[in-house]
């Protein structure tokens, strides 16, 4: 859906040659910081590290050479790839707790690496009309308004690795529907548009292409 946006096994594809590729035991440091993290606090590198019975060491070189990896001031994880404890527009509710994520996008993938439902609560980028999910591992069980749609472009590796962020998720974001996006889209011509239902999907594919050691999503 959209102004010429790739195709979502394109796009997919494109997104994973932008990320840092994860070998096993990336994956395993991965998915346990996200899942320490949305326990809603700070995450310690020391307690991380025995939980996954591997040296401090390995883990802070492996955590330094990724970006998006955000520290408090003791050098505790407060955001992590998409999942954050610092209060941002895009609201999860996880297991009772509030949880925040980067981008709209992330909150589509997000549930499949916390193996959780979540409500998301969040705002149209366009009107500021609000925008409410459930989404679970499986799919999005419900979404209010029904037209929803998700502001989406390919940032380049290098951009990515310098700042994540202003990037790329500033530019990712809910609208209640594609007429609602025209203005914003007239004034961003990299971005382009997907459905609902295609941006899970590519949060899917990317999320099965690299933790394939670490999640059973089948």
């Amino acid at each position: 859906m959209s102004k010429a946006g790739p195709t979502v096994a394109v796009l997919s594809e494109r997104l994973l040659s932008v990320f840092p590729a994860l070998d096993a035991d990336d994956q395993r440091l991965s998915l346990a910081l996200y899942r320490r993290l949305a326990e809603g606090a700070p995450v310690a590198l020391p307690a991380l590290a025995v939980e996954l019975a591997m040296p401090r060491e390995e883990v802070e070189r492996r955590l330094d050479a990724w970006p998006g990896v955000y520290y408090d001031g003791e050098r505790r994880v407060i955001g992590y790839w998409g999942l954050t404890i610092k209060p941002m527009t895009h609201r999860l509710r996880v297991d009772g707790r509030e949880l925040f994520a980067w981008c709209a996008w992330d909150t589509l993938f997000l549930p499949a690496l916390l193996g959780r439902m979540a409500g998301v609560s969040s705002v149209c980028r366009g009107n500021g009309e609000p925008v409410r999910l459930s989404v679970t591992p499986r799919g999005v069980e419900s979404a209010e308004p029904e037209g929803i749609v998700v502001s989406f472009l390919i940032p380049g590796a290098d951009a990515v690795r310098a700042d994540v962020i202003t990037s790329f998720c500033h530019y990712i974001h809910f609208f209640a529907s594609a007429e609602v996006a025209r203005p914003w889209l007239a004034q961003h011509p990299e971005a382009f548009l997907l459905g609902l239902d295609e941006a899970y999907e590519v949060g899917r594919r990317w999320t099965r292409a690299r933790y394939p050691a670490a999640l059973d999503l089948d």
